[in-house]
């Protein structure tokens, strides 16, 4: 059975890692390789499963969540939902999106 946990539905930037996020090691892997994919200048200022980075001269704190919630930030969701709902099977089964929320 899943649980559901809820997420802000105010990030600023989301994307689908290359492979499983367990560590934060493998947080930092996938930031990095993203970052560099799309052409941005990125530090790790703190390294945990949930990194706060410096991108391009903004700060960001790093969440996982369900992919779906992408689908969830829309003005109809909002009127009846303040937050996304975040379906989780456990820290090491599903497969999570990175989403960025300014700090």
């Amino acid at each position: 059975m899943k649980k559901a946990g809820f997420v802000d539905l105010d990030f600023s930037l989301y994307f689908e890692p290359e492979g499983g996020i367990n560590t934060p090691e493998e947080f930092t892997k996938e930031l990095m390789d993203w970052a560099r994919k799309e052409q941005k200048h990125l530090y790790v200022l703190e390294e945990t499963m949930e990194p706060i980075i410096d991108l391009d001269g903004e700060k960001y704190v790093c969440k996982l969540a369900d992919a779906k919630v992408t689908s969830q930030n829309n003005l109809l969701w909002k009127m009846f939902c303040k937050q996304g709902i975040n379906h989780s099977v456990g820290r090491l089964l599903g497969y999570k999106w990175v989403y960025l929320y300014k700090i």
